[in-house]
């Protein structure tokens, strides 16, 4: 049987076998001792019935021994039955007026007792030490895979013993160790990624940089047609674009390839949020559009400042994309004592319910064209900064009515104060 493999398992089965052998044995050894216990105290008791006639009536000593000696017939049994009856000594006597009977009684009672607790307690310890073992093997296997999972590959399970929990160990660490094998993959695969795109990213700014200096060389000088000073401003727009682009690529490959180490201290919501409006503020300003900072107070959250400026500048700008003119923005700023919620909300063009579960992809467009440059990596980019953060992003839209974006972080800090108090 497979459970004799176990070798803590075929142990406390051998041990529990014995002690039940040696119970087996005790008990035809008392048996034995008792029924010659028994016996004494029969062969005392017609002693003492011999000795009373015998003082009663010495003529009749030879009697006596007669009486003891001889067989009985059935009618001697019912003759004698019928003269002690009379004198109460009969079957339903009690044992406290029987000496020698109550004393076999209490002496069997004892045995008893011993031979049921202490083999019981024997066999109770043994399983309570096999099952404290095997217990204990099952928390501390339990332990290493919880450690696997929170991102501690090289632990290895305990594999060299015997049994079930071995084997099972023996398949977790070669699952572990399949895992680590495509964890390292990924992570050269992210790193080959995050150089591809790095190199291409400088091999293009070059060029760029030429074609804008170029452009603003075009620009000074005396323009001869209104055809040339449109393609210029379709040139340096393109060119603004692309360098977008390659700087937002560049932040993405970083964050991919796990290279970045969030710097988190304790910064204002508030300000970051006004700092990220700054970059708009010409803009709209030129496009008449409405801007508004709705919070009830400062709102202080453990964060890396510049990485979250880069997520709130995304929405930011995404709701400034995607309105017209004389529209309105608004973020604003709620605490709870679990979450923080930030909303950037507009009243634009709004998202196509056929695009709204595709937003976040990368370098996802839009079916229905809404004449708009974007680079289709911003979102992309919000969404990976918060979720490096502990938080989500949520998005809902009406098509032609606006959009609003919701930041859901964790409120640690109200969180690890209630825990304190606790």
């Amino acid at each position: 049987m497979s459970i004799f493999v176990n070798k803590r398992a075929k142990g406390l089965i051998i041990f529990l076998g014995l002690v039940l052998l040696l119970e087996a044995a005790l008990i035809q050894i008392i048996a034995y001792a008792n029924a010659v216990w028994f016996k004494n105290l029969m062969i005392e008791h017609d002693y003492e019935i011999a000795g009373y006639l015998s003082h009663r009536h010495p003529e009749l000593a030879y009697e006596i021994q007669e009486a003891f000696a001889a067989d009985k017939t059935l009618e001697q049994l019912k003759t004698g039955k019928a003269l002690l009856e009379q004198s109460g000594y009969k079957d339903s006597i009690g044992l406290y007026l029987m000496p020698q009977v109550n004393r076999f009684y209490r002496g069997n009672m004892l045995i008893g007792i011993a031979l049921s607790i202490l083999p019981s307690l024997v066999v109770l310890l043994a399983t309570y030490r096999y099952l404290k073992g095997h217990y204990e093997d099952i928390d501390r296997y339990s332990t290493g895979i919880m450690g696997i999972m929170d991102g501690k590959i090289p632990i290895r399970l305990e594999d060299k013993g015997e049994g079930s929990l071995a084997k099972l160990a023996a398949s977790v660490n070669m699952v572990t160790a399949s895992l680590h094998a495509h964890v390292e993959r990924e992570k050269q695969n992210r790193i080959f990624l995050k150089d591809v795109l790095t190199n291409v990213s400088h091999q293009l700014k070059t060029p760029l940089s030429a074609l804008a200096m170029y452009a603003e060389i075009m620009r000074g000088e005396e323009p001869e047609s209104e055809v040339i000073n449109e393609f210029l401003d379709k040139s340096e727009n393109e060119l603004k674009r692309m360098q977008n682009l390659i700087v937002n690529l560049l932040k993405l490959a970083k964050l991919d390839a796990g290279i970045i180490e969030l710097n988190k201290s304790n910064h204002v919501l508030n300000d970051i949020i006004e700092r990220a409006v700054e970059s708009f503020e010409t803009r709209m300003s030129r496009e008449r559009k409405t801007f508004e900072v709705n919070a009830k107070g400062e709102v202080i959250y453990p964060c890396d400042r510049e990485w979250m400026l880069e997520a709130l500048g995304n929405l930011i700008k995404n709701a400034v994309e995607h309105t017209t003119e004389g529209d309105s923005i608004g973020v604003s700023i709620e605490e709870t004592p679990l979450l923080i919620r930030i909303t950037v909300e507009d009243n634009g063009e709004g998202i196509h319910p056929d695009d709204i579960n595709h937003i976040f992809k990368r370098f996802y467009r839009s079916k229905f064209p809404q004449d708009k440059q974007g680079t289709g990596v911003g979102l992309t980019l919000a969404k990976t900064i918060i979720e490096m953060h502990g938080g989500f992003i949520s998005v809902e839209s009406i098509w032609g009515k606006g959009t609003k974006f919701t930041i859901h972080l964790p409120n640690l800090q109200n969180r690890k104060a209630e825990f304190m108090l606790e």
